[in-house]
């Protein structure tokens, strides 16, 4: 479900926007959090969700290893690429 904060963020000149601190709370969103960015070109419609542990290369969820802050592959994609 979807609904409206009632809160309008302008971009800055860097294209960044800022999540007002309630949100943050409420999504459980901390400083070092991985927001995946979504657009629905159909609707003009950007969406950010709050990021889970998926292997980057095959969205598994299973036997996933930090490879940096935020980001895992599982050890099949890992076998794969060594």
């Amino acid at each position: 479900m979807v609904k409206s904060t009632g809160v309008i963020r302008k971009v800055d000149e860097l294209g960044r926007v800022v999540l007002p601190v309630e949100v943050r709370h409420v999504l459980g969103i901390e400083e070092t959090s991985g927001l995946e960015i979504l657009v629905d070109e159909e609707n003009e419609q950007v969406i950010l969700r709050k990021a889970t542990r998926i292997c980057l290369k095959c969205r598994s969820t299973e036997n996933l290893k930090k490879v940096v802050s935020g980001y895992y592959l599982c050890d099949n994609c890992i076998a794969e690429l060594k």
